[in-house]
């Protein structure tokens, strides 16, 4: 009996955990981040970014999104955007976008949890 209540409860606490490589980036995190920082860094602290774009002459365009929540709807979403060239961040800006209003005030979004 105590073995199996042992056994439960540490799977218990082992499916409470986050794994490690699910990092998110936040606003600290993004004005933490010093131009002319390697992007192998950048991508070793924050994790696989949400995209990256290639512009062409060796620039890239990577895209990190925090999406902010409440009772299962979009509130809004920060895009961290740095602009890489041969390999270090020369360029970065923030994009926050909000949910679009809808006529009624109690009309749940119809696009969650469908979001790309």
């Amino acid at each position: 009996m105590i073995r199996s209540l042992t056994l439960f409860s540490l799977v218990l606490l082992c499916s409470c955990s986050t794994p490690a490589n699910t990092l998110a980036m936040t606003r600290q995190e993004y004005n933490d981040v010093i131009l002319g920082t390697p992007i192998t860094k950048l991508v070793s602290e924050l994790g696989e970014p949400y995209s990256v774009r290639d512009l062409g002459d060796r620039v890239e365009e990577y895209e990190y999104v925090e999406r902010i929540a409440m009772n299962n709807e979009l509130v809004y979403e920060t895009h961290y955007i740095f602009t890489v060239v041969n390999g270090q961040v020369i360029d970065k800006r923030l994009r926050e976008e909000s949910r679009p209003a809808y006529d009624l005030m109690y009309q749940e979004d119809p696009n969650y949890p469908s979001y790309p």
